[in-house]
């Protein structure tokens, strides 16, 4: 079993590195025709453009990443079928998973990697790529990362600004109440301006008022600090784009949305996708297992028809699950999992009966 774990091992990495290198021949010629007449009409560098394409690959690595594995699979596990040595191993009482081993491995190993790969490289890929083609390319007016007359309301305190600048952590007419269950003021926190620094704000010209003994108290200062762990860019109401916000970038603003009175449903289905379509690889790889051993009589044509199919059938699925999730007809968990749970239950029917 050593030499044919080392030979499926060889195999399957080949075809994966020659399937996912195709692809994305495939994919650069069609980005350059499909959005070269943008660039031309807009009069954008070839330079800037070019560089588009290349942020934008990781996440076109991410989509092709299981079509690719479920390729290699077909290929390595079918040439083991076709020259009978599936056949023999399974008399000889080998199961077929015991023989897909060190491709399953393969496969957990490729989904671990794209956990860490999406919630990383292609988030930071995804800013650079936005931030190129909407405001360098297509010439769109960029947003200030500023906000005006802020108010939100957190557990137990409100917050009011007159002027956020994100860029600077830099705050105009700071006010900060805090709240005590019965939503009465205990505390008031003015400044004519701050600035936040490791959690902290410094505030000048500020005031802080506080109820002692039934009586409000207050106190001036030319400049003081308070802690405030949050930083001030997070009160502006710029709408972000969950593919450029990282899991745990997104976590902390649901936590935001949800102190805050505000839904956060959406930004929730979001966030299980992103832990969901990793295992897309893994999945692949268990369905390719018994389709491989079901058509290893056919040309390699017909298992590169099937990955293709297979993908577009798996990606669309996440499709109709992700839209039914955003507009609550699904549960966020449900609407990102549920294409994972049916390919996977497929994949199981399917080796259940193959090994019989």
């Amino acid at each position: 079993m050593k030499i044919v774990d080392k030979y499926l091992s060889k195999t399957f990495l080949k075809s994966l590195i020659m399937a996912s290198i195709v692809f994305l021949i495939i994919i650069c010629i069609t980005y350059i025709f499909d959005r070269i007449n943008v660039v031309f009409k807009n009069n954008a560098s070839i330079s800037i453009f070019l560089l588009s394409l290349f942020y934008s690959l990781p996440n076109w690595i991410s989509l092709i990443f299981p079509v690719a594995a479920l390729l290699a699979t077909l290929f390595s596990i079918g040439d083991l079928a076709r020259n009978n040595e599936i056949t023999a191993l399974r008399t000889s009482g080998i199961s077929i998973l015991r023989i897909s081993k060190p491709i399953i491995i393969a496969g957990i190993a490729i989904t671990l990697f794209f956990i860490f790969f999406n919630d990383s490289f292609l988030v930071k890929s995804n800013k650079k790529f936005n931030k190129i083609w909407n405001y360098k390319i297509t010439k769109q007016k960029e947003q200030p990362n500023k906000g005006f007359n802020v108010v939100q309301m957190e557990k137990g305190s409100i917050f009011s600004a007159k002027i956020i600048d994100g860029d600077t952590q830099r705050i105009t007419g700071l006010i900060i109440m805090r709240l005590d269950e019965g939503m009465n003021i205990t505390e008031k926190i003015t400044a004519k301006e701050a600035h936040w620094k490791d959690n902290s704000l410094e505030l000048l010209d500020a005031s802080i008022g506080n109820f002692n003994n039934n009586r409000f108290e207050i106190k001036k200062y030319r400049i003081t600090k308070i802690t405030f762990e949050k930083k001030p860019s997070e009160f502006i109401n710029v709408k972000k784009n969950p593919d450029e916000m990282s899991y745990k970038e997104i976590s902390v603003l649901i936590s935001r949305l949800k102190k805050s009175g505000i839904p956060s449903h959406q930004e929730t289905v979001h966030k299980y996708s992103k832990f969901a379509k990793p295992f897309a690889n893994l999945i692949m790889i268990f369905l390719g297992i018994p389709f491989a051993i079901k058509t290893a009589r056919t040309a390699k044509i017909f298992s590169f028809t099937i990955s293709i199919f297979t993908g577009f059938i798996y990606w669309g699925a996440v499709s109709v699950g992700f839209a039914l999730g955003m507009n609550r007809t699904l549960s966020p968990i449900l609407a990102a999992w549920i294409p994972n749970v049916i390919f996977l239950t497929l994949a199981t029917i399917l080796i259940y009966r193959t090994e019989k």
